[in-house]
């Protein structure tokens, strides 16, 4: 094809949609090589160089139109100079045609041939012929985007111009209004202003940044993609602290807006501190510390009523300090200057200004450790040597110290701060901790508390005790658990000790509770395993501590409440460690064999020792490999008998967190026919329920073949011949059967599901069928059911409608409840879907006044809807409204759960479009009344606050 005649070329320019068509083509045959883009420029001559200002704009949009459309690498440096000496003469066209020309000067800066010498001459020519505020707020974004490319990828090519660049930088964004473009600005700025040298315009550029501070807009909420005053407002901050010449600026401009009275203004100018500190080095900003601290002070000292601007004052002081840590001169300075004005208030923990003062000196440790937390130190020992300090004062200051000490360890400064000051201040602390060991002292609350402050500041002090210290702390930790009504948690600084001086804390704590351990009560034996558990691993004590939990275990003559204690302790112990551990206690000690001897063997056992006795076992099986795992329950499981007590709590142990690819096929059939009979026989509810939870594993994790569908079949058939004698027990087990199957996703589920629906129209078994969907439906934390299949919920949702969708229509009540059991474990997604036919339902399980459960569970399922504005439940306040202000209503049937849940789901009605609510306002607000009156305060502050907001329905300020 070759160049396109005028004609050609004529035709294309007569309207937008032919100029971009040719632009595509002539872009595609220029790529091609049909013929040279200087040829272009040629035949479009009489266009580009026309006395008619439209058919320039025309010819330019063309040529830029094509430039646009071109792959960046196609044009050499002769082409793009000769088309940049085109551009930059016609920078001083018509301003018509500067759309134009931008579009085309954005296409060549990105070719990746561009001579980059000829980079300066285009900013130049730009610069010097037009100005970017004069452009449409669309060509202002182009040219912008522009400047952000070329300060990223020219730096050297600018760097030539001096301060041209930076000139016409300042004049292209003064006056910059746009949110949008200020963006722009505001993202790539930062980078620039710390790389290029802005030599005597620094000051003009600041204040070209400082005249949006700080930002005030607000964005519209019409846009998808608004840009919010936050979001710029970060963006400004950072430009504000990118050249070190800005400091002077900042801090004047940050300061002189803190004085607003607008809450946004104050945390902006706070951050703008913050961020200064953080960017600005030490050395620059030293001459205006007092300055700054003077304008913080003010928000901080005493104290601002907005927590808010508190918090950020602490922050921007905090980084201050830290920045300077590194400098001793400029840091001692900073810290002097603070703390001259917060210690006087240190030494009296009554007055307003202590708690504020406080605040401020953890800051200034966190800042420079070594030398605030002295001087911090000394005034509260000051203080404390003062004879009238008392215990609440003691405990304040001691709170303080144990956060001093902290923060001292965290800088790795503890060990640098004064010797004498820390071990005047240990010494007062001990002596508190130790009023324990006095004949007449009497733990009330606030003595203890004083006991508490003092172990807080010991679990921080523990590196730097003393050994004189040490012994007395040891000699304290005695007393304390020994104490027949002390119950201290000290284990931080036990294990503290510990690690530090395994030595002593064995002989000196250890080894006088384990000597003295049967002498003790059982409060005190309590006590010694809550303390000594944290300690075991460490290695210099794990023998130790586990010989004395294993012997209180296992030791025949163990009375049963010891027992009981030593098996909790073990189970702890269990959670506490790893598997590595777990796996090796077990193998040399063969721990498993203990627990299941002990438990079969042992006379007296209480169930709570046996319950002690199968989570053991079952934390132990859990950790070892599949193997072992299988081996175990080859070996013990046949010789058990479930009619006996000791034997379902082992069964338990080893089955109820078994791996679901070990088989029980072989013990299957005998498993389910005894758990079955001991549910159907035994009246102790506590074993019932270990039968159930065995049951419904058990089919969850069996293999899916017809020999254990068999089997499972024959105890359901069993169930049913039980539940037509009227038998109670037999459909609560045929539900947790039915729970294990759901769960798995086996089809025969759907078979006992459907008779459990025909359950509930029975004249004696209906309530009990009802429950059993709530056992189906809910969710268990203590039961293992490792086969779960994908969206099992939804298929019980649809088998239930299946099974039950006709006799619902009949609104039994009976088959409602069961109903709404099911729809608590439904995804809300799956109720949207069929929301048109559970609505009625909903409604009539609310008129309904059944129990509390599930008048719970209904009101929360609407209140989720309506939460969510709902259009469905939009259309039917009108049945919602009187079913809720019915159970709002205190009644014998309508628990304290049900009325704030009803009163809940009217307060979030009024979230509704306000023509919706005003025909039920009188009414609503009326009959509310009597809630306010209800006997329970949780009820009427759900009442107060639904009653407000229907009351607000309407009002100009409201709805």
């Amino acid at each position: 094809m070759t160049t396109p005649t005028r004609a050609t070329l004529e035709k294309a320019l007569k309207s937008d949609q032919k100029l971009l068509k040719a632009a595509t083509q002539i872009a595609k045959d220029l790529s091609s090589k049909t013929y040279d883009i200087s040829a272009l420029a040629e035949e479009l001559g009489f266009a580009l160089s026309s006395s008619d200002t439209e058919e320039r704009v025309a010819g330019t949009n063309l040529l830029s139109a094509v430039l646009v459309a071109l792959p960046q690498d196609l044009l050499d440096e002769r082409q793009l100079e000769f088309l940049s000496t085109f551009y930059m003469d016609r920078l001083r066209d018509h301003h018509n045609v500067m759309p134009a020309i931008i579009d085309g000067i954005d296409a060549m800066v990105h070719m990746k041939a561009l001579p980059r010498p000829l980079v300066p001459q285009i900013l130049q020519s730009f610069f010097e012929y037009t100005t970017c505020q004069s452009q449409t707020r669309g060509d202002r974004t182009k040219l912008f985007h522009i400047f952000q490319y070329l300060t990223i990828n020219f730096k050297e090519e600018l760097q030539t111009m001096a301060g041209d660049f930076v000139y016409g930088l300042i004049n292209s964004i003064d006056g910059e209004r746009d949110p949008r473009n200020l963006d722009i600005i505001f993202t790539f700025m930062p980078e620039f202003l710390s790389t290029y040298p802005l030599l005597h315009l620094a000051e003009e550029m600041f204040e070209i940044f400082a005249c949006y501070f700080p930002i005030d807009f607000n964005p519209s909420k019409q846009d998808p993609e608004a840009i919010t005053r936050d979001e710029l407002a970060v963006k400004l901050t950072n430009c504000l602290v990118a050249n070190n010449e800005f400091a002077e600026g900042t801090v004047v401009l940050a300061i002189e807006k803190l004085e607003s009275e607008l809450l946004v203004a104050k945390l902006d100018s706070i951050e703008l501190l913050h961020q200064a500190a953080l960017k600005f080095p030490p050395s620059v900003l030293e001459p205006h510390f007092d300055q700054i601290w003077q304008a913080l002070k003010t928000e901080t000292f005493p104290g601002n009523d907005s927590e808010e601007i508190l918090k950020a004052s602490l922050k921007a002081l905090s980084a201050l300090l830290e920045r300077a840590s590194h400098l001793p001169d400029i840091s001692h300075s900073y810290q002097s200057s603070i703390l001259g004005v917060i210690l006087p208030h240190l030494s009296d923990v009554n007055q307003r200004l202590f708690h504020p003062a406080t605040g401020i000196a953890l800051v200034c440790v966190a800042g420079d450790a070594p030398y605030a937390a002295d001087k911090i130190l000394n005034s509260f020992l000051l203080k404390l040597q003062a004879t009238e300090t008392g215990s609440e004062q003691r405990i304040k200051i001691y709170h303080i110290v144990s956060q001093v000490y902290k923060l001292s360890a965290l800088r790795d400064s503890l060990q640098k701060l004064d010797a004498t000051i820390r071990e005047s201040l240990q010494d007062d602390v001990i002596a508190s901790l130790r009023l324990i060991e006095q004949e007449d002292f009497d733990p009330k609350q606030e003595d203890l508390e004083l006991q508490k402050a003092a172990l807080s500041v010991l679990n921080e002090s523990a590196p730097v005790l003393s050994e004189k210290q040490r012994a007395l702390v040891y000699k304290a930790l005695v007393q304390l658990i020994s104490h027949p009504s002390i119950d201290l948690d000290f284990t931080t600084l036990t294990v503290s000790l510990g690690a530090l001086q395994p030595v002593e804390v064995q002989s000196n704590f250890i080894d006088v509770c384990v000597r003295n351990f049967e002498i003790f009560s059982n409060f005190v034996k309590r006590k010694i395993y809550a303390n000594l558990l944290p300690l075991l691993p460490q290695m210099a004590f794990t023998q130790r501590i586990l010989d004395l939990v294993m012997t209180q275990s296992f030791k025949d003559t163990t009375a049963e409440p010891i027992r009981l204690l030593a098996l909790e302790a073990l189970n702890k112990l269990l959670l506490l460690e790893d598997q590595r551990f777990v796996v090796d206690l077990q193998q040399e000690s063969n721990l498993l064999h203990k627990l299941i001897e002990l438990g079969q063997h042992t006379e007296g056992l209480s169930l709570q020792s046996l319950e002690q006795i199968a989570g053991a076992l079952s934390r132990i099986t859990q950790q070892l490999p599949l193997s072992e795992q299988s081996a175990i329950v080859s070996e013990y499981l046949p010789q058990l008998n479930l009619n006996k007590s000791a034997d379902l709590y082992i069964t338990k142990g080893l089955l109820g967190y078994l791996h679901k690819d070990i088989t029980l096929d072989d013990h299957f059939e005998r498993l389910l026919s005894d758990l079955t009979q001991l549910s159907l026989s035994s009246e102790n509810e506590q074993l019932r329920v270990i039968a159930h939870h065995l049951l419904c594993s058990m089919v969850n994790k069996m293999e899916s073949n017809p020999a254990n569908l068999g089997k499972v079949k024959k105890i359901t058939d069993q169930l049913k011949a039980a539940i037509k004698k009227g038998d109670v027990r037999a459909v609560e087990i045929l539900a947790w059967v039915a729970k294990g199957l759901v769960v798995a996703g086996f089809d025969e589920a759907a078979d006992i599901v459907g008779d459990l629906s025909d359950l509930l129209k029975h004249p004696t078994l209906s309530t009990a069928a009802a429950l059993a969907f709530d056992i189906i439906a809910a969710e268990y934390p203590e039961l293992d059911l490792p086969v779960v299949r994908f969206l099992y919920k939804q298929k019980l949702f649809h088998t239930v409608m299946g099974k039950m969708g006709s006799k619902l229509s009949n609104y039994c009540v009976h088959h409602l409840k069961a109903f709404v059991y099911v729809l608590k474990a439904t995804p809300q997604a799956v109720i949207k879907l069929n929301i048109e036919q559970l609505g009625p339902l909903l409604f009539k399980s609310l008129e309904e006044h059944n129990e509390a459960q599930s008048l719970c569970i209904a009101l929360g399922i609407c209140e989720k809807f309506v939460a969510q504005q709902d259009a469905y439940f939009q259309a039917h306040l009108a049945h919602l409204i009187p079913s809720c202000l019915e159970l709002s209503k205190y009644k014998a049937q309508h628990t304290m759960q049900v009325r704030i849940a009803a009163l809940q789901l009217l307060y979030d009605i009024t979230k509704y479009p306000t023509f919706v609510l005003l025909p039920h306002k009188v009414d609503v607000t009326l009959a509310l009344a009597a809630a306010l009156d209800d006997p329970k305060r949780l009820v009427r502050n759900t009442a107060v606050k639904a009653r407000n907001a229907w009351y607000l329905v309407g009002a100009p300020s409201g709805n």
